[in-house]
């Protein structure tokens, strides 16, 4: 039977889509390849972009003299790829964005801080509050697990470096007011390390700040009941560093 006249064909319309949304899913389909395609093409182009491509290391002038092998392994591992001029360049820093990152990690870490360009750059205390606090940095120890550091390398590398200092002061000789006793007493992370780390884990005490010389003096007395043993020049150290 034919349409009536000035009718409409319903069969002849085209219907909704298929399934309720076939022709929007392939929108989104050109979408996407369109935003993948872009990133691809982005990603080659950033491939020639200079910066942080040369992973050449420069020359080690000046190298800090660790007297603790235990403590150069640990810095070495956990340290020396941002704070020195050995630098690992393992495949993934090779690639950008990854390139870009890591060269502004290394040049910071060096700027501040460059075993292979040693300089007197930090104290014990400064790197006790860099290896308790935010070191190594969490985007690096993401991509190298192994690099944290457990409280008792922690330990290790702070007592190997306070008792590395002197050999490595200017003109490579102990300082005209260090003492000869044991070199952990030119310094207060070392003494700390040495004296507490038998009982109990000496972060607390590397993290303790006094309001004055007694209240340091205080805390030195409480250790020194429980049966630490704290020497008077060990003890100006210590209130010194508790008060700073």
């Amino acid at each position: 039977m034919s349409a009536p006249a000035g009718g409409h064909n319903d069969a002849a319309r085209p219907g909704p889509p298929d399934g309720g949304g076939r022709p929007r899913r392939r929108t989104w389909l050109r979408v996407l390849l369109w935003v993948v395609g872009v990133l691809v093409v982005l990603f080659v182009v950033a491939q020639f972009v200079p910066y942080g491509r040369d992973h050449t290391n420069p020359p080690v002038t000046n190298a800090f003299v660790w007297q603790s092998s235990a403590a150069e392994a640990i810095a070495k591992h956990s340290c020396y790829d941002c704070h020195s001029n050995e630098t690992r360049w393992w495949w993934a820093v090779k690639i950008a964005p990854f390139s870009w990152l890591a060269w502004h990690d290394i040049s910071e870490g060096r700027s501040h801080l460059n075993f292979s360009e040693w300089s007197g750059q930090a104290t014990t205390a400064e790197i006790a509050d860099a290896v308790n606090g935010e070191m190594p940095p969490p985007q690096y120890v993401l991509l190298h697990p192994s690099a944290r550091l457990s409280d008792a390398e922690k330990r290790t590398l702070l007592a190997g470096f306070a008792a590395s200092l002197p050999a490595n002061s200017a003109g490579g000789s102990p300082p005209a007011t260090a003492t000869p006793s044991a070199s952990p007493a030119a310094d207060a992370v070392a003494i700390i390390s040495a004296r507490c780390s038998s009982c109990h884990s000496p972060d607390q005490a590397l993290q303790f700040r006094a309001s004055s010389a007694a209240d340091a003096n205080a805390l030195i007395d409480a250790m020194v009941q429980r049966g630490a043993t704290v020497t008077d020049p060990e003890r100006q150290v210590l209130v010194q560093y508790f008060t700073q």
